[in-house]
């Protein structure tokens, strides 16, 4: 494990080396899916340098002792990102919607792709992928495929000016009007984790994670900080291997 990833963590980023570049975009068979590799190391290199300078623009983690934070996310990496506290399969859950009535329930839509991401309004990258990642809900409108956010844990609650106003949620009422605000960043379905974070702990804490599950309900992909353009590359993968019948010996034209 590249526990030095971390110090790049909001220092590195480039077009050249963009983040879709540092992950094997690959895929293989097993008997019930066609899965892609995870990404679950640090790098937030999904941006610009310019993306990322306004980005620490908005928290304070560099002010914060280092010490406590490089063990912190160690142990977070032990832990949760690279896997030891997620069973690697779908985790089903039934959530509120934030912008209407009603919840969502996952395996209640198994026969569709479906493509999620945890974000919160005090999470700069969940903020720049909500235009992103509403471009991706245009594109795949008339297909069987569903991209939502969960909105999860807040990651830099009360921090600086810019999160001054959104203190740690102490109520169900309070984070689903922070998830409501969140919405209004993007055209996507918003659903609200509780103040457990249950399902954002099921899913191995892994910040900004995003995930894809195939129609038949498998879990496929899992990665830290999400990247709209591999879940583009991942779905149209899925969909022609699909179309083509699942064959074992699928490859993409």
């Amino acid at each position: 494990m590249r526990h030095y990833l971390v110090i790049l963590l909001l220092v590195i980023a480039s077009h050249g080396r963009a983040q879709l570049n540092n992950w094997d975009p690959s895929w293989y068979p097993t008997d019930t899916a066609l899965v892609f590799h995870d990404d679950l190391d640090y790098y937030l290199n999904a941006y610009s340098k310019a993306e990322i300078k306004e980005m620490r623009k908005q928290v304070n983690i560099w002010r914060m002792n280092f010490d406590k934070l490089m063990r912190q996310t160690i142990r977070d990496l032990r832990t949760y990102s690279e896997g030891g506290g997620m069973v690697p399969r779908t985790h089903d859950f039934t959530l509120p919607i934030a912008q209407e009535p009603g919840t969502y329930h996952l395996r209640g839509n198994d026969g569709k792709i479906r493509a999620f991401m945890f974000g919160s309004i005090s999470n700069p990258p969940s903020r720049m992928q909500m235009e992103r990642w509403s471009r991706l809900l245009q594109k795949y409108a008339k297909e069987e495929v569903q991209i939502f956010v969960i909105y999860g844990r807040e990651l830099h609650p009360g921090d600086k000016k810019t999160y001054k106003l959104y203190p740690e949620p102490k109520s169900e009422y309070e984070k689903a009007a922070y998830a409501k605000e969140f919405a209004q960043l993007g055209k996507l379905p918003v659903l609200i984790d509780g103040l457990d974070d249950a399902v954002y702990t099921a899913y191995g804490k892994a910040p900004n994670g995003a995930y894809l599950v195939d129609q038949d309900g498998n879990l496929v992909f899992r990665g830290t900080w999400a990247d709209a353009r591999k879940m583009e590359h991942m779905i149209d993968t899925l969909l022609k291997w699909y179309k083509a019948g699942k064959p074992k010996n699928f490859v993409a034209k």
